[in-house]
């Protein structure tokens, strides 16, 4: 947070996070980017995911989009403005402003000397925060600022957070402290490489195993179990994917299309909680068959994707402002990587079956 509210006074002072994925940029950027200091320190401020399918216009529309506050007439013409027009209005919003620009998930060097141009000098003290997996992305922004690099969680502070998300506080405090359940956690756990998030997908997936008997099933699956669809996801990733595959294996069947049709959505989109319900529902995922009569589809909908969120396998971008109501979700790239393998199985499948009915039917 200091290496922000530093008032350097240049052109383009950027902030880095760089790290695997999985292991919290986004998180922590978002922390500190709604930290009430930040937000009285610059005088505008705009987050935008990048993604590794970066398309410029989108991302400055975007950034520009939360810089005016436009109204709906206003952000017609906004959107009808041609590339030149586009990047001078940005940077004309921005050239008297103390700014924060988040640029989350930025992937090549590339995409940030594209949009870099819209991005001005602004008043001292302006910054740009990037996320980023390539420690190269960052140097090429910024050689002056060295990057922040997260590292992974150590074995302790790894069995830490999974006993946290595993032992909800309603269980007894003796089965906390089981032995043999930390045997069995601290082997999984260690298996995570200190990601977080794995080790809250995991934490997620033991919470709903009541019995010692469960967490060796889980155990014994996590390392011993023949896991489809594996070979199909990042190596990097192995043991991080072992548990995303157990996590979807462990779903009720009627959450699993629902799951899968994520993978539609563009890396890094910010998913609408009532479109996604009524695509769901118009994809027949949801019915009165799906749970109790009394439940309207637009309930169940929602039911099932508390679910999704509860397993951490859907993370939520925006609350009401009660702080309890879903308005809007994304999926980490990970677990959409996950979703597109196991969709893909799955058309496969359907186009062979569809192929053999079709043979039987001409024999």
């Amino acid at each position: 947070m200091t290496m922000l509210m530093t008032e350097e006074d240049r052109p383009h002072a950027v902030v880095s996070i760089v790290g695997m994925g999985g292991i919290g940029k986004t998180t922590l950027a978002r922390k500190v980017y709604n930290h009430v200091e930040v937000r009285h320190h610059f005088d505008c401020l705009a987050w935008v995911y990048i993604s590794q399918q970066c398309k410029p216009r989108e991302v400055v529309l975007s950034v520009l989009m939360e810089v005016l506050s436009p109204s709906k007439d206003e952000r017609e013409l906004i959107q009808k403005l041609d590339e030149n027009e586009l990047w001078k209005s940005l940077f004309d919003a921005l050239k008297e402003k103390r700014y924060l620009v988040v640029l989350d998930d930025i992937w090549r060097s590339e995409d940030w000397d594209i949009l870099k141009p819209a991005l001005p000098r602004g008043r001292k003290g302006s910054k740009i925060l990037f996320t980023t997996r390539n420690r190269n992305v960052a140097l090429h922004a910024d050689p002056c600022n060295t990057p922040v690099e997260l590292s992974p969680l150590t074995d302790d502070e790894s069995w830490i957070l999974l006993s946290r998300r595993a032992f909800p506080l309603n269980k007894t405090d003796s089965h906390i402290r089981s032995e043999e359940f930390e045997k069995l956690g601290r082997e999984m756990v260690k298996k995570c490489g200190g990601l977080p998030l794995a080790i809250i997908v995991l934490g997620s997936l033991l919470a709903r195993k009541q019995s010692l008997d469960d967490w060796e099933t889980v155990h014994r699956n996590f390392f011993h179990g023949h896991l489809k669809g594996l070979q199909q996801l990042d190596h990097q990733y192995g043991a991080v994917n072992r548990i995303l595959v157990l996590s979807y294996n462990d779903m009720p069947y009627h959450l699993k299309p629902c799951f899968l049709y994520l993978a539609h959505y563009p890396e890094d989109w910010e998913i609408s909680k009532k479109e996604l319900i009524r695509l769901w529902i118009a994809e027949g995922f949801i019915s009165p068959l799906s749970g109790s009569e009394e439940f309207l589809m637009e309930d169940l909908g929602e039911k099932f994707l508390e679910e999704l969120i509860d397993r951490s396998l859907v993370q939520v971008s925006w609350r009401g402002y009660t702080g309890t109501n879903v308005k809007t979700c994304r999926v980490h790239d990970l677990f959409r990587d996950l979703g597109t393998c196991a969709r893909r199985k799955q058309e496969r499948r359907s186009s062979w079956k569809l192929f053999n009915n079709h043979r039987l039917n001409w024999m």
